[in-house]
């Protein structure tokens, strides 16, 4: 099991040769979150595909927050960065983790990213060992939950999951959050440290045999009831969001060390929308070169990597991403891509 779920994960992917490679002299930066997320999969394998075709040489660092590297790749600081567009949408109003930045300087810095390609970076998962007793976000009233890196998105998110699938439960209020980089996540959850976590995940998820194999793990859906009621469905359809629901066999592939909990065999949750963003001046060709290589490989990637084609890697229809209510828009070189591979963007979308 923990071979096959690997299979699936980033270690496949030889960036350091990538790197080796000084494709026209043509050397980029690129940041990426958690390591094994779609985030960290999609910055490596442009990398990968970029040296291949000698297009340039891609500097990746994963386990980065993304709320900081946004601002960098905004201001012309970094090259390449993985974008949750709930982000893009706050950083343009000067909102929560960019309220430092104000209304004005906010919507200047968000007006200079555009995306190459979108993808999902994850949806939200609860998860305790089953000893905890925790087996529904209601009993987490009390406990000391990991819930994101300090000031991340996933932060953000896992926040208001945990508010809305509890009945109300407030970090600080309810429960105790706990907040750490990335690098240290599984570690504070292997050593009791925290009861639970909350946090995003693909599917398969290349964090869980490492949990899995310290003892049996619970993961838990959102209620069926809240999931469906009104405060539920605004905030999984909000700029940046979409909303997820699957049957719980699709999680099969874990085994007996994980009991999926659910209130009728269908896993619900919430997906926070991204992409690979760039500086609005970034060279056109430059842009389009980059795109153009990573859907011409996509397939390769499906081969490479279980969880490409459930994050919707290879898809820009609107309805899988909501461009339009988070204001994203791509890059001129990669719409040219897009298109000329026989894809539609939608007009909301274009720059």
């Amino acid at each position: 099991m923990k071979k096959f779920l690997m299979a699936g994960a980033a270690v496949l992917f030889t960036v350091g040769a990538a790197q080796s490679v000084q494709a026209q002299n043509v050397t980029l930066t690129s940041a990426a979150a958690q390591p094994g997320g779609g985030s960290d999969v999609s910055a490596k394998y442009l990398a990968e595909v970029a040296a291949a075709n000698k297009i340039a040489t891609i500097q990746v660092q994963v386990g980065q927050v993304l709320t900081k590297t946004m601002v960098q790749v905004a201001q012309g600081k970094t090259d390449i960065t993985a974008s949750a567009f709930i982000l893009n949408f706050l950083m343009s109003r000067g909102l929560g983790p960019y309220s430092g930045l104000g209304k004005e300087k906010g919507k200047v810095l968000a007006g200079n990213l555009r995306i190459l390609y979108p993808f999902h970076l994850a949806h939200f998962v609860l998860v305790a060992f089953q000893t905890t007793g925790i087996d529904s976000y209601a009993k987490l009233k009390g406990k000391i939950v990991h819930n994101g890196p300090p000031r991340g998105g996933a932060l953000v998110t896992a926040r208001s999951v945990i508010r809305l699938s509890s009945g109300g439960l407030a970090e600080g209020k309810g429960y105790t959050g706990k907040q750490i980089a990335w690098g240290q996540a599984n570690n504070i959850f292997l050593d009791r440290t925290v009861d639970a976590a909350v946090r995003p995940a693909t599917n398969p998820a290349s964090w869980m045999p490492i949990i899995m194999s310290a003892g049996k793990v619970n993961m838990v859906s959102v209620p069926k009831k809240l999931f469906e009621g009104k405060a539920w469905t605004k905030y999984s359809r909000a700029p940046g969001n979409v909303p997820v629901l699957f049957p719980v066999s699709e999680l099969a592939h874990y085994g007996p060390n994980v009991r999926v909990i659910s209130d009728d065999n269908m896993f619900r949750s919430v997906a926070n929308a991204g992409g690979a963003a760039v500086n609005k001046n970034m060279d056109k060709k430059l842009a389009k070169a980059l795109t153009a290589a990573f859907i011409k490989n996509i397939p390769d990637l499906y081969k490479k990597t279980a969880f490409a084609k459930t994050s919707q890697f290879g898809n820009v229809d609107d309805k899988n991403f909501n461009f339009c209510k988070a204001g994203i828009k791509f890059h001129p070189g990669a719409v040219e891509a897009w298109e000329e591979a026989g894809h539609k963007i939608i007009a909301c979308a274009k720059p």
